[in-house]
Order: C-alpha cells, then sequence, then structure tokens
C-alpha cells in the first residue's frame, strides 16, 4: 500500500497539471481567433512618389487569404490613394510625406496606409464620398517614398 500512494499522488498532480496546460492552451487558441478575425484585411496595393512603385508579386495569395476590395457599382475600386511631397516652411529641407485618400463610393470605409514593406503605418477612416489627406511620415530632403495600403474590415 506504500508504494500505491505515491503512485495516485502522482497521478492526480499530473491530471491536474494537464488540465492547467489544456485550460491555457484552450484561452490562447481563442484569444488568437478573435485577432485574426478583427484583422482582416484587402490585399496591399502599392504606389509611390518619384521612384517606381513596387512591382506586383508574381506568386498570388492562397484564396480567401485576403477580404476583396470595396467596389462601386460599374466594378471600379471605391478606394484611391495619391501620394505627394510637400516642403516645411520653417524649414525647407524636411519633407512632408502625404497621402490623399478619396473613397467614391457611399460605404465607410476604414484604410491603412503604411510605408511598403515597413509596419509604420496610419490609419484613414473614410465616411461616404469623402477625402482626405494625411500625413504618412516625415523625412530630411527625400522627395520620394513607397507606399502600399488595405482596406480593413
Amino acid at each position: 500500500m506504500n508504494n500505491d500512494h505515491p503512485s495516485r499522488r502522482f497521478a492526480h498532480v499530473s491530471r491536474i497539471s494537464c488540465s492547467l496546460v489544456l485550460a491555457a492552451l484552450l484561452s490562447v487558441s481563442a484569444a488568437q481567433a478573435q485577432i485574426v478575425g478583427f484583422g482582416r484585411s484587402s490585399a496591399p496595393m502599392y504606389g509611390g512618389t518619384g521612384v517606381s512603385p513596387m512591382p506586383a508579386n508574381p506568386f498570388p495569395p492562397m484564396k480567401g487569404t485576403y477580404a476583396p476590395a470595396h467596389k462601386a457599382p460599374d466594378g471600379t475600386a471605391c478606394i484611391s490613394v495619391h501620394p505627394s511631397t510637400h516642403p516645411q516652411v520653417i524649414n525647407p529641407k524636411i519633407i512632408d510625406q502625404i497621402v490623399t485618400v478619396n473613397n467614391s463610393c457611399g460605404q465607410s470605409i476604414n484604410v491603412q496606409v503604411c510605408y511598403a514593406g515597413s509596419t509604420d503605418c496610419i490609419t484613414v477612416a473614410l465616411n461616404g464620398y469623402q477625402k482626405l489627406q494625411r500625413v504618412l511620415g516625415i523625412s530630411a530632403g527625400s522627395t520620394s517614398f513607397r507606399y502600399e495600403y488595405r482596406e480593413l474590415y
């Protein structure tokens, strides 16, 4: 009976440990599902000023990876982004890198604009038929930059 008692205690402790690990894994997977559902976006679109935009990816993403971009009834894209640069008044060697985001549809759309290949981003919330101009970043003398944008869902 002495040998049986420690093995029962070990079995009880191991069941509790397994239960705790399983509960932790289930809570982590539930949190990841919420993050993935919240972070849905359209495929990135690229552009730039003063330089050629990034080339399109020759390997298309797996079907269902991205949400479809918003389209007007005639099939044209609702969102367009136009880059520009503007020197600051105080110091003309400091350049504001600006994006103008235009929504040509009646629905509200959130757009994330980033420097191409970067996590340095801004989010622009557009109402229907709205056009907004935002500063993407500031540069010391460079009037060229590349950007990418996505529609957020």
